[in-house]
């Protein structure tokens, strides 16, 4: 990234087990600036070759794909030691962000914006699994990875699903790496679980789940570990909608309940004609939902984010300051006594008259409040004589001493101020049953 010098990270916007997403711009000529997606492989993937290599396969065929339904993969680059992949920046929010969103204010998404924004994840799918090469061969192209955390909102109300090649990439991670696709499980199909192999049909099941858990408000598949999940997926057991929801009609529930068949046979065999029943069941419900309904959800849910945001950097910057506060009890060797403060955090009082008092401001932290400090003023010298000054008029103005210098310290570089410690975590449980999970 920073040795061709063509793409400039702007901010860290998200994190993951296999890669950390960055927004970024793409330098041209004259001042040309477009916002891109930079999505960065971890550095400890970087030394797993089978990965790689098949990282850099699959983001190859997503080259290929140019769909309003799906991120755009602009370029594939290597730096620092890390691949990455530089795509279309989608300014919004994920589905998973929508549903915390909805879960938090104690609302239910409708039903018919929860059957628009199914129909677009079916219309990006079908395009993919129909995707062919420049000669016009099928590429064979199946996500794997359906789940909320892929499917992109923007702030305009369209849909795009994201992460084409990550997923099957991740079935050549190492044992030592199993831990990466943790939480992954409760989207796989049964099918996936007996060993059976994965084809398009695996795509339409996890979009299927994803319909049930927008009207439901909760996951569908979800044990207390992951080979509880593992088991719950295996055994399919669909509870009806109808149960959950009063105004889930009878064309919903048959369409929920064959997308989500536990023989794949028994699916639909094409995402498309997914898409076909969604839009009649939307045009039976007699509430037309569009974009603007997508939109205002997303619009809500970054909102929040927004100010959640803030409120934590707000904390962060107390708790700082509450560091800066201990150290300052500390060098001073005494138990100070707490006195009010107006920064919101602990203050010091100490008697003016100790004889161990230390100055604080001698120490050089107020730097760490972006305040320039204040050198003191020395105190004026005793008169030697009495002898009368010399009228200014008569006499040269003699040149003035040059004043000490501060005993203030050089401010602490950022690199060097006090960050409390991340406890590591420890070991995944289980073993590795993900590696034959995302079939060939």
């Amino acid at each position: 990234m920073t040795e061709t010098q063509r793409y400039r990270v702007v901010e860290r916007i998200a994190a993951g087990g296999m890669a950390e997403v960055y927004r970024g711009e793409s330098a041209g000529i004259e001042g040309f600036r477009k916002k891109v997606a930079i999505k960065r492989v971890l550095p400890k993937l970087s030394q797993n070759r089978e990965f790689i290599h098949m990282f850099l396969d699959e983001a190859r065929l997503c080259a290929y794909l140019s769909h309003s339904k799906c991120v755009q993969v602009f370029d594939i680059g290597q730096a620092a030691g890390a691949h990455f992949i530089v795509m279309e920046f989608v300014d919004g929010a994920d589905l998973q962000g929508v549903l915390e969103h909805l879960q938090r204010q104690q609302q239910s998404m409708p039903v018919e914006v929860a059957c628009l924004i199914a129909m677009h994840v079916c219309e990006g799918l079908a395009y993919a699994h129909d995707a062919c090469d420049h000669l016009g061969q099928p590429l064979g192209i199946v996500h794997r990875d359906i789940s909320p955390h892929n499917v992109l909102m923007t702030r305009h109300g369209e849909v795009k699903l994201v992460d084409f090649g990550l997923a099957k990439a991740s079935s050549h991670l190492t044992a030592d790496e199993e831990d990466i696709v943790k939480g992954k499980f409760g989207y796989l199909a049964p099918e996936v679980t007996l060993g059976q192999g994965a084809d398009r049909r695996v795509d339409i099941f996890a979009a299927g789940i994803l319909l049930w858990e927008m009207l439901s408000g909760r996951r569908l598949f979800k044990g207390e570990t992951d080979l509880e999940t593992f088991k719950q997926v295996q055994a399919a057991v669909i509870p009806d909608m109808r149960q959950i929801r009063g105004d889930v009609n009878d064309d919903l529930a048959y369409v929920l309940s064959k997308a989500l068949a536990r023989d794949r046979d028994q699916r639909y065999l094409q995402a498309g004609d997914f898409a076909k029943d969604l839009a009649i069941v939307m045009d039976r419900l007699n509430k037309p939902a569009t974009y603007q309904d997508i939109a205002k959800l997303v619009v809500a849910t970054a909102g929040e984010r927004s100010k959640r945001k803030k409120t934590e950097q707000r904390d962060q910057a107390g708790m700082v300051g509450d560091l800066i506060l201990d150290a300052l009890h500390d060098f001073s060797g005494g138990i100070p006594e707490v006195a009010p403060t107006s920064l919101g955090t602990r203050g010091i009082a100490s008697s003016p008259t100790s004889a161990d008092f230390v100055n604080p401001s001698e120490w050089g932290l107020d730097a760490l409040f972006d305040e320039a400090p204040v050198p003191p003023v020395p105190a004026p010298s005793p008169a030697r004589s009495a002898a009368p000054v010399p009228p200014a008029s008569h006499a040269a103005a003699a040149p003035k001493p040059p004043l000490p210098a501060s005993p203030l310290a050089a401010p602490l570089p950022a690199a060097q101020r006090a960050r409390p410690a991340t406890p590591s975590g420890g070991a995944a449980e289980g073993g590795p049953f993900w590696r034959r999970w995302f079939g060939s």
